[in-house]
């Protein structure tokens, strides 16, 4: 209960370390307390680089890492801290997590070595000699202080026990045999900056790249004439969304400090909003974020988030241009085969002439089907590609009021199963239709 009280400080009191201790332990205390009501998951690494030259030797080394450990602690490799020495992987090691790890603070506990005695997992501090400068003077004296440098290890994730603070550092895959030490390239440590592992910092601007690029794109789309159907209200609605979002993943890979629970929320919310825009209209259930298993959580959300802005693009209204020729001919090209064999195909049409009239007469005075046959349909009245009257027109395509929609019966039809062969679609409209205009439009199914 007294491990963590205020030291009570009196004039004429005999100073004993215990005094500093105990006061060093109290304002670490309180800093602690501060930090953890307001910052969450506030351990990881801001830093981490392992040595490339030892994996082939069948170890794991440090660097350089900078973080906090579990219990608090700051460190800092190598500048304030010795780095740990290289760990050797056994050869039959498989998906094992390789941890840095330091004994914990306790009660009754020596925390240093300089007495010398044995300890069974070795003590916190290794104590140091380190000749000190006077910070009042600029040149001139200084002392010989002993100093307790932080004793980090690396140890399996299997062999830390409930007196060490541990961070993750890399999942070891297997040692081949060859000796070289084979890493999850998938795995992630706790992290409090997102730009020390380059998963996250690539994530982060792959998101932002793809919002930026799904929106040019839909601004063209929408900036195309003949458009004002509901596909283009969900074209609107989606381009919102990219606009919203695109600023904030910006915002987030430049940041020079990026904790990776805030990138989480960030990429959860625009999984949300996307979701909006799938077959399912709801977002699926993501795992809770954690904190000490990031690739668990983030790799089926950032998944998510590639195939949302990679599936709402797709166009449901294709317009395709009706090409005017003589004797009353109109010309279409449909390059897409599979869009010819799939596609609803739908033609919208207007004249000055009242709508049942022209509902009746339209269909049977129009002949449809190959460019090459077009002259026999007409010539020998043959029956073409048949039209049939909808009785309102297809959500994925503009309305227009004054216009009636014909769809073409193509199930089934051979003329047009020969348009695969063909230069493209003829139509013929025949009789007295004033002031006509036509839109033809296919609608992928």
């Amino acid at each position: 209960m007294t491990w963590y009280n205020n030291v009570v400080w009196t004039e004429g009191m005999f100073l004993q370390p215990q005094h500093f201790q105990q006061q060093d332990r109290h304002g670490e205390h309180l800093l602690d307390l501060r930090l953890g009501a307001v910052v969450g998951y506030g351990w990881g690494f801001t830093v981490l680089k392992l040595d490339d030259t030892s994996l082939p030797l069948g170890k794991i080394a440090i660097t350089e890492a900078r973080g906090v450990l579990p219990d608090g602690t700051p460190f800092a490799i190598p500048a304030d801290d010795g780095a740990p020495p290289a760990l050797d992987i056994p050869a039959d090691l498989r998906d094992e997590v390789i941890v840095l790890s330091a004994v914990l603070r306790r009660p009754g506990v020596a925390e240093t070595d300089a007495e010398e005695a044995p300890h069974g997992a070795g003590p916190r501090y290794a104590v140091a000699e380190a000749e000190v400068g006077d910070s009042n003077l600029t040149a001139g004296r200084t002392a010989p202080l002993q100093i307790g440098r932080l004793q980090l290890r690396l140890r399996r994730a299997s062999d830390v026990t409930e007196g060490f603070a541990a961070l993750g550092v890399a999942r070891v895959a297997e040692r081949r045999a060859d000796n070289r030490v084979v890493l999850d390239a998938h795995w992630l440590p706790p992290l409090l900056d997102a730009r020390a592992h380059p998963l996250p910092e690539g994530w982060t601007r792959e998101i932002a790249a793809l919002l930026r690029q799904r929106g040019e794109a839909l601004a063209a789309r929408i900036a195309a004439p003949g458009r004002a159907g509901v596909g283009e209200i969900a074209d609107f609605l989606l381009l919102q969304t990219v606009n919203r979002n695109e600023p904030v993943f910006m915002h987030l890979h430049q940041l020079t400090l990026l904790h990776p629970e805030r990138l989480y929320v960030a990429c959860l919310a625009l999984a949300g909003d996307l979701a909006t825009f799938r077959d399912q209209r709801r977002p699926p259930v993501f795992a809770d974020y954690l904190h000490d298993d990031l690739a668990r959580c983030f790799a089926p959300l950032i998944a998510e988030l590639r195939q949302s802005l990679s599936m709402v693009l797709e166009q449901t209204a294709i317009s395709i241009e009706l090409q005017q020729r003589n004797y009353g001919v109109r010309v279409a090209l449909i390059g897409d085969v599979e869009l010819q064999r799939n596609a609803m195909f739908v033609l919208a049409v207007a004249a000055q002439m009242p709508g049942e009239a022209l509902r009746q007469r339209f269909p049977t005075q129009t002949k449809i089907g190959p460019v090459e046959r077009i002259r026999d349909l007409v010539n020998l009245a043959l029956p073409g590609v048949p039209l049939r009257p909808l009785p309102v027109a297809p959500r994925q395509i503009p309305y227009h009021a004054g216009y009636d929609y014909f769809e073409l019966e193509t199930r089934g039809n051979d003329l047009w199963k020969q348009l695969e062969a063909s230069g493209g679609l003829a139509m013929h409209v025949a009789g007295d239709f004033p002031g006509l205009e036509l839109e033809f439009w296919a609608i992928r199914q």
